[in-house]
């Protein structure tokens, strides 16, 4: 996991501010669990002059690209322990995932973990064979104590997967970062909803494939 400073300005974030409500009527409901929305993402225009913005930032870390893509996205819940698969179906390129904060707030955070999986199904595959050592295991830290992670209590386990993993590297929202990592990298939102004071978040997130691993 790679924190990075002064990699989007002020002004910047507000062109991407006005892009989304400019586009409202393109907004996609990304994830939603039973009848609650998660997030929704408006794609950025590869043809649009914030996009040129996104090239700019991607080619900074990555000179081997062969495909990237960016979503700005409005959270109204936090986000689960999850991986990105976007790119997935290409097991000969490597994939990595963009987070930059729209706003400055230190309850906003993104938890990133060393723990990888190729996909969701393999995802669900360590959900689960946790569950069934997790007795013989030994927790590598209390992060559930310490970061806002409440939304990821598993009821089944009474217990959190996030003290069973190995810490990558916590990043609070502040205008002008953002963090870059291994989209395989299990990572999730912080509980910033406990708080009652914000009836949503905003991010702008890259997805970049390229062609060789990158050392962070």
């Amino acid at each position: 996991m790679l924190t990075l400073n002064n990699i989007i300005s002020e002004k910047e974030i507000e062109l991407f501010k006005q892009y989304f409500q400019a586009n409202l009527d393109k907004k996609y409901v990304n994830w939603q669990v039973g009848d609650t929305i998660i997030d929704h993402r408006l794609l950025i225009d590869k043809t649009s002059s914030e996009f040129e913005i996104i090239r700019r930032i991607v080619a900074n870390n990555f000179s081997d690209t062969v495909d990237f893509w960016s979503a700005y996205q409005r959270q109204t819940n936090p986000h689960g322990i999850h991986i990105d698969d976007y790119g997935n179906d290409h097991p000969d390129l490597f994939r990595y995932t963009y987070v930059l904060a729209m706003d400055t707030e230190p309850r906003f955070k993104t938890i990133v973990w060393k723990e990888k999986c190729w996909d969701n199904d393999a995802l669900h595959a360590y959900v689960t064979e946790w569950g069934k050592l997790r007795r013989l295991k030994k927790k590598l830290s209390n992060i559930s104590e310490i970061q806002d992670l409440e939304h990821t209590y598993d009821k089944n386990q009474e217990s959190y997967i996030a003290d069973y993993l190995t810490l990558d590297g916590v990043y609070s929202y502040k205008t002008g970062t953002g963090v870059l990592f291994d989209a395989k990298q299990l990572h999730c939102t912080s509980n910033w909803k406990k708080y009652n004071d914000f009836p949503y978040r905003e991010l702008l997130q890259i997805h970049v494939l390229c062609k060789h691993e990158q050392k962070f």
